[in-house]
């Protein structure tokens, strides 16, 4: 009875902590996001709706290059982190290499589809919002790495900067007429400013000295699983608004782009939460993985419900007053999209989890999900255009939880089975 008390007490002061470092963490995003959100106002504002969903087609595939030149790296170089409980240089400085390696070959891929989707012959604007693919290179890794020893202070500082920067010096730039290539390069150059300092910062701050643990493999065949799950992931998060712009127009699309501002604002908990619950599981049994993501999908979902109520049941009111007259057909999106962030902040707190825990199942997970997104953007999206895709994503976010959670679940029973077995055999 005493071990089950301290038990319960440890998980408790455990989950305590947790949450006060993702409230820390959302509310540093919360701050950024809304720095954020009074850009893309601003941009929507002083650019025409075609203009308008050009950026949002862009930044959606900026997302989606990003995460394709991953390539799993930043997952390796996580997982190290939570294994050994260090950031090891040798290990950062050979994934920010790979990195942006693949990240010129995605900046050049952007370009091309962005061309696609917009059947616009000017290439300066695509060009220009690539290179925030090569700041991604070093951002995205180091910030990870970092996050993953439990320190969250540099990812709030950086976030909250770059975006005030963007949106003062790029907000003035638009004010005087720059115009899209304005946004392009406002958005792209704070993106590679920030990515070379915190680089240079977790760079300094990484373990140098001799380690018992053997460097993780980079290979093909060790990156795979993570690759694929992670890009999924992004491609999943992203290619219904690529496949509005594609299928009914840049207009459609900016009125979409638009409408997911409000989803991504009520994730941001969420999502905080999941990327701090490898913090949570470093050092500790894998088989605690599975109580751990029962709590934190829990909480997520519930953090999630009340602002998607407050959002759906004012969402064209607060389309107009944020982003003028001409969004507010799109109160009917917004509302689909909210129902569609319960079951999505559940998935994106378990995410991370079920990444590192088994990455075959996790990509087979968010395979399957995407497979059923797309599917489903395909054939709503001629029909009803951007509801269709809100429509779409509530059904493939309600199968990507469960399929999440089955991943824990089934490895849980897997590490339970063999260890009843090894203690059987001695």
């Amino acid at each position: 009875m005493i071990a089950f008390l301290n038990t319960a007490r440890a998980r408790l002061l455990s989950g305590r902590l947790l949450v006060g470092r993702a409230v820390a963490l959302s509310f540093g995003r919360g701050v950024a996001s809304l720095l954020s959100a009074a850009w893309l106002i601003l941009v929507a504002r002083r650019l025409p709706l075609d203009q308008f969903g050009d950026v949002s087609v862009a930044l959606a595939l900026v997302i989606i290059l990003t995460a394709l030149s991953y390539l799993g790296l930043q997952t390796i170089l996580a997982k190290d982190v939570v294994e050994t409980g260090r950031v090891r240089r040798q290990v950062l400085d050979a994934v920010i290499t790979r990195r942006l390696m693949w990240a010129v070959a995605a900046a050049a891929l952007l370009v091309v589809l962005y061309v696609i989707a917009t059947r616009e012959r000017n290439l300066a604007t695509p060009a220009l919002f690539s290179l925030s693919i090569v700041g991604a290179g070093l951002y995205n890794p180091v910030i990870t790495a970092y996050r993953a020893t439990g320190n969250i202070r540099l990812e709030v500082i950086s976030e909250v900067t770059s975006r005030a920067v963007v949106l003062v010096g790029g907000g003035l730039w638009v004010l005087s007429g720059g115009g899209v290539i304005a946004v392009a390069v406002a958005y792209s150059a704070v993106g590679i400013a920030v990515g070379v300092i915190d680089y240079l910062f977790v760079r300094n701050k990484s373990s140098v000295g001799p380690s018992e643990d053997p460097l993780p493999s980079f290979s093909l065949r060790a990156a795979a699983p993570f690759a694929l799950a992670n890009t999924i992931g992004a491609v999943y998060q992203r290619i219904d608004n690529y496949l509005v712009a594609l299928l009914r127009g840049t207009a459609a699309a900016g009125i979409y782009g638009a409408s997911y501002r409000f989803q991504d604002m009520n994730v941001i908990l969420p999502a905080a939460l999941g990327q701090l619950a490898l913090s949570e599981a470093s050092g500790q049994d894998p088989r605690t993985r599975l109580s751990i993501a029962k709590r934190i999908a829990a909480q997520s979902a519930l953090l999630a419900f009340v602002p998607a109520v407050i959002i759906s049941v004012f969402a064209q009111p607060l389309l107009v007053f944020l982003f003028g007259a001409r969004f507010a057909i799109a109160a009917p999106i917004v509302i689909v999209l909210m129902v569609s962030t319960l079951p999505g902040a559940a998935a994106m707190s378990l995410s991370l989890l079920a990444a590192v825990t088994d990455p075959r199942r996790f990509a087979i997970a968010t395979g399957t999900s995407l497979a059923l997104n797309v599917g489903a953007n395909l054939a709503l999206i001629p029909l009803f255009s951007g509801l269709g895709a809100a429509v779409a994503n509530v059904l493939s976010q309600t199968y990507l939880v469960g399929a999440f959670y089955w991943v824990l679940w089934r490895r849980t029973a897997e590490l339970t089975a063999g260890s009843v077995a090894s203690g059987t055999q001695s």
